[in-house]
């Protein structure tokens, strides 16, 4: 059976999954696995053409981007190697939030477009369009990461994710969840319930389904680790482990391995420009995806440094429908010299920060990260057009405060609509409007905090 659903997953599920959704993927996959392999000159040269592309394309479709370039005066004539990307401004999520659909291609139908959302640490999600060549490349390069890892994409998974609603669920998404398990050959574990009761059952599915990836938030798989030790099981057959959406602590990565018997590679991505970084089997740091993205690392005053923690400027190459120039990621990495063992020959990310995030305890007792309360406000229709920033204090069991910094006052009828949405995973819920929101110390923005005693 574990052999049929291999198959069933290469030669048709994936296959399908391309020709429904008008998608490359597969071919892509073919591309990066020898563009991994490409001399420095030679993908520069390719991040130039497509950066040249991009820059034709922003500033004749995009409107944000032909006031801005006409502004600077500039075009893709000026750009003749990487490094004249500088002459650019950076992208900031306020210009985002400020520009709305102006940073939106008008050559694009935003029904035939692929509809995704942020949170990242302003907390509000973000609406970001992307199209099938954009998906498909950063698909493909995800899967490419899988052979990193030693794995094929089609090979059987688990994967600890959020649900696709929170706030309800119909007989057409159950259906839709098991026919991509079947043909992605993973399953899809709901992370925001995390109970005693739904571990016993995650455990046995992966008894019963033997996958050789382990996949999800860290901090359901930390969940998902402590419920084994606690109960004395072991888990057998994993070749790998991997992460996302929190910071991966040396102690985190420690503790996961030692339960699960088997390594954890990180990613790291964003929203706004997904398939940044992945890590190898050297496990040196996390290789940055060229193909796919410029990553700039710079320092407060946006100069270039190296060998330094600095500030994460990302390029989507392959975003025309919403393009995202020199993006500041809002997160904090350095890039290192020198090329790694494994023979791949992007350069290799390390020291990220900025992703770490408390936990919030609803009232059936399950534990839930942020991306929890940027699903509900997505599924509401309350984005960043309505509310610029939100942060989740929890003090007491059951109760919460959620604090608001709106763009403009919220109507009455969308006040009652969240906290109704709240009170369904809530005993008390204080909605608590401020004019701006207070940063930490350091200057970062957390969107969670909890000082609930367990």
């Amino acid at each position: 059976m574990h052999l049929f659903k291999k198959n069933f997953s290469r030669f048709i599920g994936y296959p399908i999954h391309d020709y429904a959704k008008s998608l490359n993927t597969i071919k892509t996959i073919d591309f990066l696995n020898e563009s991994q392999f490409w001399s420095e000159d030679k993908i520069h040269e390719y991040q130039v053409y497509k950066l040249k592309k991009l820059i034709d394309y922003a500033g004749s479709h995009v409107p944000y981007y032909e006031e801005l370039f006409k502004n600077i005066g500039l075009s893709s004539k000026d750009i003749n190697k990487v490094e004249d990307i500088v002459n650019i401004p950076i992208l900031t999520k306020e210009i985002l939030r400020n520009e709305g659909d102006r940073m939106l291609s008008r050559q694009f139908s935003k029904f035939k477009l692929k509809k995704g959302k942020t949170g990242g640490t302003t907390g509000s999600p973000l609406v970001v369009y992307k199209d099938v060549y954009n998906r498909s490349f950063t698909w493909a390069s995800y899967y490419r990461w899988y052979e990193w890892m030693g794995l094929n994409y089609y090979d059987p998974k688990i994967s600890l994710w959020g649900a696709k609603t929170v706030l309800s669920k119909s007989l057409t998404d159950l259906f839709i969840k098991k026919s991509k398990e079947l043909f992605f050959n993973e399953i899809t574990f709901n992370s925001f319930n995390m109970k005693d009761d739904d571990m016993w059952c995650l455990y046995k599915k992966v008894v019963k389904n033997k996958p050789v990836l382990l996949k999800g938030y860290l901090s359901a798989l930390i969940r998902f680790a402590q419920f084994i030790v606690h109960n004395n099981l072991t888990i057998n057959g994993l070749k790998a482990i991997s992460t996302t959406t929190e910071t991966l602590l040396p102690h985190n990565r420690a503790f996961l391995q030692d339960v699960f018997k088997a390594p954890i590679y990180d990613q790291y991505g964003c929203g706004e420009v997904s398939a940044i970084s992945y890590e190898c089997k050297e496990h040196t740091g996390l290789h940055i995806n060229q193909e796919h993205v410029i990553c700039e690392i710079l320092n407060n005053s946006d100069e270039p440094v190296e060998n330094k923690v600095g500030n994460v400027v990302a390029t989507d190459l392959d975003n025309l429908v919403m393009p995202f120039i020199r993006f500041n990621t809002g997160d904090k990495a350095s890039i290192l010299n020198g090329r790694c063992d494994c023979g791949v020959k992007q350069p290799i990310m390390s020291s990220i920060e900025g992703r770490a995030i408390d936990n919030i305890i609803l009232n059936d007792g399950n534990a839930v990260h942020g991306v929890f309360f940027t699903d509900i406000l997505f599924e509401l229709g309350i984005t960043v057009e309505l509310i610029q920033r939100f942060q989740v204090y929890q003090s007491e069991m059951g109760v919460i405060e959620f604090r608001i910094e709106s763009v403009k006052k919220l109507d009455s009828k969308t006040i009652k609509k969240l906290e109704l949405a709240l009170l369904t995973f809530f005993d008390d819920v204080k909605l608590i409007f401020l004019d701006e929101l207070p940063s930490e110390a350091n200057g970062k923005f957390k969107y969670i905090i909890s000082d609930l005693k367990l």
